[in-house]
């Protein structure tokens, strides 16, 4: 099994430590010295992982009130990236924490942090709506082993995520919630994120491009070899 699992590149271990570093900066906390990170390493599966998250959505009026809108935004993102972290599996061994279970973290934070904010629900669906749109483009890489290259845009994408979490904790803590709820996309720092996480996206889509029509030219020569030796 280990032997099918992707390789980490040097480059992405400087990626992922300096994401870390800038989260830390940003929001005041270490995330590997989180107490979520503990109890994340016994979840075996993103309903576990719900369950965690799920104490701090019921704080808000809102969710009491039968709105499910906010946990049926997070589920899309808690699938995908628990997702990440079982097909990264120990080519992020030597990181002292991995990146999708950082960015489960940060969530935790982020819903801890706007929990008393009575204005950041539905400040909080549009951001995890936003998010679970992307990610749900990605969710095949979930479940299929991955090449170098559908690493490094895995790697860069969970990093990218962990950014725009950690603005949005940041903002809260500012008692600026508001201003991206529905201006999500207008804001300056968080736009920029996501303007990433979109060109990473367009990116896989044609790395997946490229790599079918390899599995396909194959096949084509295959079947060939095959048809010539008849």
């Amino acid at each position: 099994m280990s032997s099918t699992l992707p390789s980490m590149s040097p480059s992405n271990f400087r990626l992922i430590l300096n994401a870390f570093d800038q989260y830390a900066s940003q929001v005041g906390m270490d995330l590997i010295k989180n107490p979520l990170a503990d109890a994340l390493r016994h979840c075996d599966s993103p309903n576990a992982v719900l369950e965690l998250l799920q104490d701090k959505a019921h704080t808000f009026n809102d969710y009491r009130y039968g709105d499910r809108a906010l946990i049926d935004w997070l589920k899309p993102v808690v699938q995908v990236v628990h997702g990440f972290s079982g097909v990264l599996g120990e080519a992020v061994g030597l990181v002292p924490f991995p990146p999708a279970s950082a960015v489960l973290v940060s969530v935790k934070v982020l819903l801890t942090a706007a929990s008393d904010v009575s204005s950041s629900y539905d400040s909080l669906v549009d951001l995890f709506e936003c998010l679970g749109n992307f990610l749900k483009r990605l969710q095949i890489y979930t479940l299929i082993p991955l090449t170098p290259s559908m690493t490094d845009i895995i790697v860069k994408i969970l990093v990218e995520l962990l950014s725009v979490l950690a603005l949005a904790t940041k903002q809260v803590q500012q008692g600026r919630l508001k201003k991206f709820g529905k201006k999500l996309l207008g804001e300056s720092e968080i736009e920029a994120v996501l303007q990433k996480l979109d060109r990473l996206t367009q990116e896989e889509a044609r790395v997946m491009a490229a790599q079918t029509l390899d599995v396909v030219h194959c096949l084509v020569n295959n079947v060939k070899v095959v048809m010539d030796g008849r």
